[in-house]
């Protein structure tokens, strides 16, 4: 049986390699913030150290000889030493999650702390050689000496100040966190209450153990929760990526130039795979005759098809599905059971359904008919791919206009509504694996623009290059680009050179009659090789041309 000393140490041991254990996990987690983490494992292995020395004090306490002696008195001071180091990480910990790094240099309490840290580990040190907080008598064993008081009270005042820090910014901490933390302050405090008055045990070591512990598993648990928040969260993204690539698939089929009943079909397929669904269907409504009807079907492999066996049926069949389609709602079926007694279940059991999903098509507020999909094995409790779906069947034909229209935006400068840098840039890669015969380029420049957006300001400028524009278009129509603010190409392919030079000075008459300055470069080949490097001569031609111009104008403003 172990006596009351050898149970004390024992206990300190076992806190002493607990400690030293959660050190090792959170040194091996590396799914922890950074920061956090090294306080963490700086923490639990300076409590290590603390309960270790402190299990050893006592192991030699009144230990006879040179060995005794010495133990006892390092035992001692790493104790007293090691209290302020745990309080130091602490402190750091607390700030890790209470502040920003810039934060933390602007609260004053802050600085207090790490100063009650330094000057309680220099006092120990002092103690070492003065006796200011312990001695020890002939047979080796501690004593308190008359400032002592000294070495609890510092501590506790920087722990003091902690505890304001966590209620002040309470919310920023989550419960398990804020309690956690709090019991390294509370414990031991009522600890050292108890032992001021009764000394026999190393009640606040042990209290602080306890509340390691506790901080311990409330970091790993909250970690826990943010990993399951995460995984979840992953989870959504995944589904609503599954989703949001399905959509685009449909958008893309229903905007190509198939037929629109092709596109269709396909796109009925694309949503049958995503349900992993027996049939994906189309049913649209005919008011005057007061019926429903199978226009479109996609059926899996092994799957009979319905279609011809779903004509003109009455629309009251569909009376409470209506109902929940005029209301903007899904109508699913999750068991057959459900429509028991309604005029769809016939129906239903004979196509040997079971669950089923359908939402409305609607046109300008009107419902014109409903997409559903029938035994989806997959993503059925789920209705977002039909919803957003919907819309683009029954406006796929305006769609494929918008989709027309940006194609078109996204090659026109929206300025001179000339071809933009986007088709330059992509005209000249196509013309670069090509060899070429009869090309004329021109580089463009305008002269004075800037003289004009400073002086007459930039609605000015801007009717400046419209015009120039104009210019240009006007000779050379669709082989025109804006590249720049004021630099315009002209790129001809399988134009002689008589022609393009002709048109080159009908261009010069245009800009004069529209009272624009340009300067040009201007070159053509019977046979490239290679266009950028013909671009690249025009471009440098042009160069030339502006430098005269500044020479003879006196004006070396753009």
């Amino acid at each position: 049986m172990f006596d009351r000393q050898s149970t004390h140490v024992a206990l300190l041991l076992w806190g002493c390699i607990f400690c030293l254990i959660a050190a090792l996990c959170m040194f091996m987690n590396k799914n922890f913030e950074k920061e956090k983490r090294r306080w963490m494992i700086s923490m639990q292995i300076s409590t290590a150290l603390l309960l270790g020395s402190d299990a050893l004090a006592w192991a030699f306490r009144g230990y006879p000889g040179t060995v005794g002696y010495v133990m006892v008195r390092i035992s001692n001071f790493v104790v007293f030493a090691a209290t302020a180091i745990v309080l130091f990480f602490f402190h750091a910990y607390v700030c890790s999650y209470l502040f920003r790094k810039d934060e933390i240099k602007k609260i004053c309490r802050t600085k207090l702390v790490w100063l009650i840290c330094t000057i309680a580990l220099v006092l120990v040190i002092v103690s070492q050689f003065t006796h200011l907080y312990y001695y020890f008598d002939a047979d080796n064993f501690y004593h308190r000496n008359t400032m002592y008081l000294i070495s609890m009270l510092l501590p506790l005042s920087g722990m003091l100040l902690d505890f304001s820090l966590l209620l002040q910014y309470r919310k920023r901490l989550s419960r398990d966190s804020f309690v956690a933390m709090v019991s390294y302050i509370v414990l031991p405090l009522v600890a050292a209450v108890i032992q001021t008055f009764y000394y026999g045990i190393s009640l606040i070591n042990i209290a602080i153990c306890i509340s390691m512990i506790l901080i311990f598993v409330a970091a790993v648990s909250e970690q826990s929760r943010l990993m399951k928040r995460l995984s979840e969260s992953k989870d959504e993204a995944i589904e609503q990526l599954e989703v949001s690539t399905t959509i685009n698939r449909c958008v893309t089929e229903l905007s190509s130039d198939r037929d629109i009943h092709v596109a269709i079909h396909n796109l009925l397929e694309i949503i049958n795979q995503y349900f992993d669904a027996d049939r994906t269907y189309i049913f649209e409504i005919d008011y005057e005759r007061n019926i429903i009807v199978n226009t479109h079907e996609y059926v899996k492999n092994g799957v009979s098809q319905q279609m011809d066996n779903l004509q003109e049926i009455p629309l009251d069949v569909i009376a409470v599905w209506m109902e929940k389609f005029r209301k903007y709602q899904v109508y699913y079926i999750s068991s057959l059971e459900q429509e028991k007694g309604s005029p769809s279940y016939e129906i239903l059991k004979e196509q040997d359904i079971e669950r089923l999903l359908a939402v409305p098509l609607k046109n300008e507020g009107t419902i014109i008919g409903f997409l559903g999909v029938d035994n989806p094995a997959k993503h059925y409790n789920d209705a977002t791919l039909l919803s957003s779906i919907q819309f683009f069947i029954t406006n796929s034909l305006s769609t494929k206009k918008q989709q027309e229209q940006l194609q078109y935006l996204s090659y026109r400068d929206m300025l001179t509504r000339l071809y933009n840098r986007n088709r330059y840039i992509e005209d000249v890669e196509r013309y670069m694996e090509q060899r070429l015969r009869n090309v004329g380029v021109a580089y463009l420049d305008l002269n004075g623009l800037k003289k004009i957006n400073d002086e007459q300001g930039h609605e000015a400028g801007d009717a400046f290059i419209r015009s120039a524009a104009g210019a240009i278009s006007s000779v050379f129509e669709d082989n025109c680009y804006r590249v720049g603010g004021d630099e315009f190409v002209i790129l001809c392919c399988d134009i002689d050179g008589d022609t393009f030079y002709q048109k080159i000075e009908k261009l010069h008459e245009a800009v004069e009659q529209n009272k624009v300055s340009v300067s040009a470069g201007v070159l053509w080949k019977e046979n490239v090789d290679d266009i950028e490097s013909l671009l690249k001569e025009a471009d440098r031609c042009m160069y030339i041309e502006k430098e005269r111009y500044h020479r003879e104008n006196g004006d070396y403003r753009r």
